[in-house]
């Protein structure tokens, strides 16, 4: 008699959590199919100031049905005033309240201005620390925008050094500010590296407006690191 108690007892309580179980996923979808985004062409681009900007696309999938009409594009972009901007692409949310969303950065700059837009870090150029000099062995992209005051913002005096060399990811990248003299000297304004929270010690430089070419020596680490540095514009 108790072993029959028991199992009607056991076979009570598995109906009851059977049946919350049943009741807490009700209305819920057991499967899900999440929004993907892809853009087309690079997450970096470059459009020229004052003109309009051709976004080079993008596609989103859902389900296996293509959702690209359905995506928001977002973002604050001047095509009239040099600078970096990021666009942010947002699909549309499924069923269940999922969507997905990726950045482009867009560099607005005049071609015709010789010392804004793309410059390559040579390859060649040197990190000196402590007497031990290595090169840095690939090129690397700097981004320079006319301020239009004098002044030049600049993405990287490391040249690429940590942010793009060590990957450690753009941080690490030395930003800051240079001003160009009538007979092309660079100093800096300022600097600092947010990973860190440091700036450069010292900056010295040339720029060359025929070439588009800035010799740059920026000085780090209580002086004790040198970044030898030629940047070609693109």
């Amino acid at each position: 008699m108790k072993n029959i108690f028991f199992l009607m007892a056991l076979a009570v309580a598995s109906f009851t959590m059977t049946s919350c179980s049943d009741d807490e996923s009700e209305g819920k979808s057991r499967i899900t199919y999440y929004p993907t985004i892809e853009l087309k062409g690079s997450d970096f681009v470059v459009t020229e100031k004052g003109k309009s900007f051709v976004d080079p696309g993008y596609v989103s999938i859902m389900a296996g049905e293509d959702v690209s009409d359905k995506v928001t594009v977002t973002g604050n972009l001047d095509i009239n005033k040099s600078g970096l901007y990021t666009l942010t692409y947002s699909t549309a949310k499924n069923s269940d309240g999922f969507g997905a969303s990726t950045t482009r950065t867009v560099l607005v700059a005049d071609p015709n201005d010789p010392a804004e837009g793309v410059f390559i870090n040579q390859a060649s150029g040197t990190r000196v620390y402590n007497g031990n000099t290595v090169a840095y062995g690939r090129d690397f992209r700097v981004v320079v925008i006319n301020n239009g005051n004098g002044t030049f913002t600049v993405d990287d005096l490391f040249g690429g050094w940590y942010c793009q060399r060590a990957g450690y990811g753009s941080k690490y990248a030395m930003g800051g500010v240079i001003s160009i003299a009538d007979d092309g000297t660079v100093t800096m304004v300022s600097s600092k590296v947010p990973g860190w929270g440091d700036s450069l010690d010292d900056l010295t430089g040339t720029f060359d407006a025929a070439t588009s070419t800035y010799n740059i020596v920026a000085v780090y680490n209580g002086n004790t690191m040198f970044f030898n540095q030629t940047w070609v514009k693109q």
